[in-house]
């Protein structure tokens, strides 16, 4: 008997004590599949969000190789909208401009001393700004006449006879992997002096009067182009100088 009842006992307190952990398992369960929901609409939300500022895929493709330096490429500029030339700077103490369909070179400037760091050609008028290792920077004149029909090279003209080394029907001073150089220009029509290291950029200040240059001397200067003479040196970095922009428009 007295087992029976314990049985009885036993019996009817293991249904109680099976359901206790069944209704906690529940709620614990709808607890966990809420918070599953709620990360889930959550990361659904954040991957709205994060692809949102994900910018749109840009397929290039290699449209024209220049060779021609023999050393590497600073900077490269484009010429003012009609004029399809571009212009490199390199480490080979060079500056060169290229005929754009043609992928050849028309005129190279050898007057730097040291490594051409940047190239920037005048907004208006045919001239063309460098800056370079040698502290110093240089503007040049180079007009073309361009004529690219049946091949024909742009005509070269410059300030004087004697800055041009070699014409439009001299041979060509190098051959290098199709390159053909058509006249080479030594002297340059202003150079700007005064920085105490290398000129890293320079840049032509709106309306092209003036000119603006960067220096690893740790100061930018501002020159008047048609008397070559430095208007101001602007100091305040504690590091070398590294570019140097103009705004278009403003000055």
């Amino acid at each position: 008997m007295d087992c029976n009842v314990l049985g009885d006992k036993h019996d009817s307190l293991d249904p109680d004590k099976d359901a206790m952990p069944v209704t906690k398992s529940k709620h614990k369960l709808g607890g966990s599949s809420q918070k599953l929901k709620t990360a889930h609409k959550l990361k659904a939300q954040t991957s709205k969000i994060v692809s949102s500022f994900k910018t749109p895929s840009v397929c290039c493709c290699v449209v024209k190789e220049l060779r021609g330096h023999r050393d590497g490429v600073w900077d490269v500029a484009v010429a003012r909208a009609g004029v399809p030339l571009i212009g490199t700077a390199s480490a080979d103490r060079t500056a060169c401009i290229w005929l754009v369909e043609a992928g050849k070179i028309v005129l190279r400037y050898v007057g730097h001393t040291g490594s051409v760091n940047s190239i920037r050609f005048h907004p208006s008028r045919d001239l063309v700004l460098t800056a370079s290792g040698d502290q110093t920077a240089h503007i040049w004149h180079a007009a073309f006449n361009v004529d690219v029909v049946g091949g024909q090279h742009p005509k070269t003209t410059c300030s004087s006879d004697e800055d041009i080394d070699g014409g439009v029907d001299a041979e060509p001073e190098a051959e290098l992997e199709g390159a053909v150089v058509s006249s080479t220009l030594r002297t340059p029509v202003a150079e700007l002096v005064g920085h105490g290291g290398v000129v890293a950029h320079a840049d032509w200040m709106p309306g092209g009067e003036q000119v603006v240059t960067a220096s690893w001397d740790r100061t930018a200067a501002l020159y008047d182009v048609e008397t070559k003479e430095q208007i101001h040196s602007l100091s305040g970095h504690d590091q070398e100088l590294t570019h140097t922009c103009a705004h278009h428009s403003q000055r």
